[in-house]
């Protein structure tokens, strides 16, 4: 079985899951694709589909020699991806929301599909944006989680993030920023790759069969070594 790790460029977009992959929440300030027209005009004044729209975004980041994030791939398939980059390449949030520190990597949102959920898959990507803030000599990875947090939400679990590591660097009520300082991970940037190997070789020989998703609740029930959402 095939298992590996690719950067999140523009012609990956294509292959993320039907509400990530139309979703402009981060990129552009688009409402999440549900409640998003099918189309929009472009600068051109020509019509553009999210897809799209989303693929020049991430092609945008390549061209400055960054991607937009990263993807774990299971023969060829897509079983969780994260998506990160400059805070300043990300629509900026309400102005009532904390902004993240000038220079900083904002790691905006992490999915791991719910068959490979409580592998481990969640942190390996976390650790995959702080190894790219310590590439580019960035001093934190930043987050906005949710404390409220449901699923299919376009924010992290605020619980996780602290699971993670990370620590409140901008309150607000519902939706704090969360910070992580790189100095503080200089130690694991030689034993990020080993980390990789490690949890790729554990995970199942086989797919397991897709369980359907569980519905939304205000307290989702706590999933394996304590993480409530799955995303470790």
């Amino acid at each position: 079985m095939a298992r590996r790790v690719v950067p999140l460029y523009g012609e990956v977009v294509e292959e993320l899951p039907p509400h990530c992959r139309e979703c402009l929440f981060w990129e552009l300030g688009g409402r999440r694709p549900q409640d998003d027209p099918p189309t929009a005009l472009d600068g051109n004044g020509r019509w553009s589909d999210p897809l799209t729209r989303k693929q020049a975004w991430a092609s945008a980041l390549a061209q400055d020699g960054r991607s937009a994030g990263r993807v774990v791939k299971i023969d060829d398939e897509v079983v969780a991806h994260a998506l990160f980059g400059p805070a300043e390449a990300f629509h900026p949030r309400p102005a009532l929301v904390p902004r993240p520190s000038p220079g900083a990597l904002l790691l905006a949102t992490v999915w791991v599909q719910p068959q490979w959920r409580g592998l481990g898959l969640g942190r390996l990507l976390v650790q995959a944006a702080l190894k790219e803030a310590i590439r580019l000599d960035i001093t934190s990875v930043e987050a906005y989680g949710d404390r409220r947090w449901l699923e299919r939400g376009c924010y992290l679990p605020a619980t996780w993030l602290l699971h993670e590591g990370f620590e409140v660097h901008g309150e607000h009520p519902r939706t704090p920023l969360f910070r992580i300082d790189t100095r503080r991970t200089l130690r694991w940037a030689e034993s990020l790759e080993h980390a990789l190997e490690e949890i790729l070789a554990h995970l199942p020989r086989r797919v397991r069969v897709p369980v359907p998703a569980p519905a939304p609740s205000a307290h989702p029930s706590r999933g394996e070594d304590g993480d409530p959402h799955g995303l470790r």
